[in-house]
């Protein structure tokens, strides 16, 4: 038997196929978290391949879309900006109207949409208008930074976060559109008491 690979800090173990029915493993350098960079938001992504594979194969609305890059893009890492930020580095100060102007969408739509990332763990709500996304999904700032947010996350209690599989925003509607009947259902099965009205008491005459 051939001897396992060595794995230091910072690496891992890959397993690829000889195409013999067989496999060969390897080490490689984990690329926890790539720099992204554009002409007007820079920052830090971890396993930015990841997120883009799961959103490009998520099977869900585009205003969903919409609204998740919007918020990414509002976590800035600009420390220039440190003095000046309504909130502090690692959250997002917005709030249902200020998504819709921001994506040009309905609020029901930015509403399904933050209801549907916050469900899946990948944001909560720190305090009234202002979020934290997920700081093992993304975050902008650096490592030292990161083992705060996720500090802070876990001290919250804030949702686990799960990878949706393609289907999973058509199951999602499906199961909040059987809960909405059952609760209506249950409201209308409610017995309505009707309360006898008084009648006025009549002055005795002398």
């Amino acid at each position: 038997m051939e001897q396992l690979p060595i794995v230091r800090p910072g690496e891992r173990v890959v397993a690829r196929s000889d195409g013999k029915g067989g496999l060969i493993l390897g080490v490689e350098k984990i690329q926890g978290r790539e720099f992204a960079v554009s002409a007007e938001v820079r920052g830090y992504v971890l396993d930015a391949r990841l997120l883009l594979d799961v959103l490009g194969g998520l099977k869900a609305p585009g205003s969903w879309f919409q609204v998740w890059c919007k918020l990414m893009a509002l976590q800035s890492a600009v420390r220039a900006e440190d003095k000046t930020r309504a909130v502090p580095r690692g959250f997002v100060k917005t709030n249902q109207r200020d998504l819709q102007a921001r994506c040009n969408l309905s609020a029901a739509s930015v509403n399904e949409a933050s209801q549907f990332f916050t469900h899946i763990g990948w944001m909560r709500s720190a305090k009234r208008g202002i979020l934290q996304l997920n700081p093992w999904l993304t975050v902008a700032g650096t490592s030292g930074e990161q083992e705060t947010w996720q500090k802070i996350w876990n001290e919250a209690k804030g949702p686990a976060c799960i990878i949706p599989h393609p289907n999973y925003p058509a199951e999602w509607r499906l199961a909040r559109e059987a809960e909405k009947k059952a609760i209506e259902a249950a409201r209308r099965k409610e017995k309505v008491v009707t309360l006898r009205q008084r009648r006025p008491v009549r002055k005795a005459t002398a």
